[in-house]
């Protein structure tokens, strides 16, 4: 049994829980902390030939008889007594200050911020000693205590591992709307080490996954650019590397500037990437909705939560804002003038409206599937057909018409009906959704009822009405608009049926429709 002197104050480990971390960034300590450890070792781990690849195991487990508990596991190098001294004992920085952990406080701070009681365990590559430590904050503030104790326990060399475990906390991780922020953050973080197909990142066993965007091609023009700069600060010259490019469909979430230093995203992910208004415009832009990049900052100066860049002193921002100015103009030019039609997979709105109603307290025996037989393609087709003759002539017309004003609306690609078959409270419901990508001037949203004593109908949408075009880049809005036409029409019905002498309340739809929007979005 060792003994850790943690001299000077104990007191500060309480502190920790009040640093100004999101659950993501938090847990983005440890993943760090792990993904230094491989590149710092990486020819050592893979010497041992059974060695496939880092792997980082983030679970959150909830136990109500004695708590809940994080758990982060990784099967990077390890560390010898040394590193895990560092680890928990405060001001004691790494020897490697150039990598992701360079400040040596993430570890501890990170876990006094999840919770008051943590352990650390590990053993390096090449060692038969195991070191545990255990950290309670609240027996170290109540006793003042100056030591920790340091279990040992051999074990067999060829082992290499560290395992944290936290209880008794402060900020747990529950509900999907948390759950798919730290999905989406960390794997927008940690996307350059899963390029290297070399790392893979866990959370509660679900495999973490970068979405990669495709650059619009233009004929033989790729827009995308490479971008390599400096900016002058103090005695030396920031570097700034890597690529501004144009996306098509643009996207409100996911367009913007993506920082970056030593591998690991700083700014940046869905809802967080960097548009300055002096670049980007307001959002109703397309150069807002449409330009995207990624710039390498390894060198520039961060805070110590590593959330952002510690750059408003000497205007650094404002000069490196300067040069993105200069750099962009090109692409905020043509992310302006481009008008394509926005490409959206029919399989994309059929898998977020089935993402969106499984788990629904109010949905029960849901079956969301895309007609493949012939007369139920053809309806898309057919909605060109139901226009009147004083509106338009014949096809031929109206794609003449469609060519002169490109950029309208979407496009559909693999265009079919959807169709939803549920229980809503009880009630079943089959409908039938098609969207009309070919009919500009066709009415938003048509009602054809197929059998109403089983409440069978067909929706048909306009996804060409101008209205909608500002917010058909967002990849999910067909499907909110798909669920806002759904639960208009039932509403409706519930309002016939209640209906006094034939008489329908307006106020009685809008109110009946408030509640089963908020029906379709409420989770078990």
């Amino acid at each position: 049994m060792k003994k850790l002197n943690i001299r000077p104050d104990t007191g500060v480990y309480g502190t920790y829980k009040r640093i100004s971390y999101e659950p993501w960034t938090a847990l983005a300590e440890f993943v760090d902390n792990s993904t230094q450890s491989f590149y710092d070792h990486k020819k050592q781990l893979f010497e041992t030939r059974y060695y496939k690849g880092l792997e980082v195991e983030i679970d959150y487990v909830e136990d109500p008889s004695v708590g809940d508990e994080l758990i982060i596991k990784d099967n990077a190098f390890g560390m010898d007594y040394r590193d895990f001294q560092r680890a928990i004992i405060l001001d004691r920085p790494p020897v490697n200050t150039k990598g992701r952990n360079e400040f040596g406080m993430g570890l501890k701070a990170a876990a006094c911020w999840f919770g008051n009681l943590w352990s650390v365990e590990s053993t390096c590559l090449g060692s038969n000693v195991k070191y545990k430590a255990t950290i309670d904050i609240d027996s170290l503030i109540k006793y003042k205590n100056e030591e920790i104790e340091v279990e040992e326990e051999t074990v067999n060399p060829k082992e290499h591992y560290t395992i944290i475990k936290i209880q008794k906390l402060n900020k747990k991780i529950k509900g999907k709307r948390i759950e798919n922020k730290i999905h989406e953050l960390l794997s927008s973080t940690y996307r350059a080490d899963f390029r290297t197909g070399q790392i893979k990142i866990y959370y509660n066993g679900n495999l973490l996954e970068f979405e990669e965007v495709q650059p619009y091609i233009e004929g033989n023009k790729e827009w995308k650019k490479e971008l390599d700069f400096t900016i002058p600060y103090r005695d030396t010259e920031l570097a700034v590397k890597g690529f501004v490019a144009l996306r098509i469909p643009g996207s409100v979430k996911n367009a913007g500037f993506t920082l970056m230093r030593r591998g690991r995203v700083i700014i940046g992910g869905p809802e967080k990437n960097y548009r300055p208004y002096e670049v980007f415009g307001p959002s109703n832009l397309y150069t807002y909705q449409r330009m995207y990049g990624e710039l390498h900052m390894d060198d520039w100066p961060v805070t110590q939560a590593k959330d952002g860049f510690d750059w408003s002193n000497e205007d650094l921002e404002a000069r490196f804002i300067e040069k993105l100015i200069e750099l962009t103009k090109e692409y905020h030019k043509k992310a302006e003038e481009l008008r394509t039609r926005e490409k959206v997979k029919v399989e994309d709105i059929s898998n977020q409206l089935t993402k969106s109603f499984t788990n629904n307290e109010h949905i029960s025996d849901l079956e969301i599937t895309l007609d493949d037989n012939e007369e139920e393609q053809q309806l898309v087709e057919q909605s060109i057909d139901d226009l009147d003759d004083d509106t338009i002539d014949n096809k031929e017309e109206l794609t003449n018409q469609e060519k002169e004003t490109p950029g309208i609306g979407v496009d559909i690609d693999g265009n079919k009906p959807i169709s939803l078959k549920m229980k809503y409270r009880g009630k079943p419901y089959d409908i039938t959704f098609v969207f009309d990508d070919i009919n500009r001037k066709s009415e938003w949203l048509k009602l054809e009822v197929q059998d109403k004593e089983n409440n069978k109908f067909k929706l048909t949408l306009n996804v060409l009405n101008l209205f909608f075009y500002p917010y058909i880049q967002k990849k999910d809005f067909l499907s909110v608009l798909a669920k806002f036409a759904a639960a208009l029409i039932i509403a409706e019905l519930n309002a016939y049926e209640i209906a006094q002498d034939g008489l329908v309340s307006p106020s009685s739809i809008r109110i009946a429709m408030g509640q089963i929007l908020e029906d379709f979005t409420s989770e078990q």
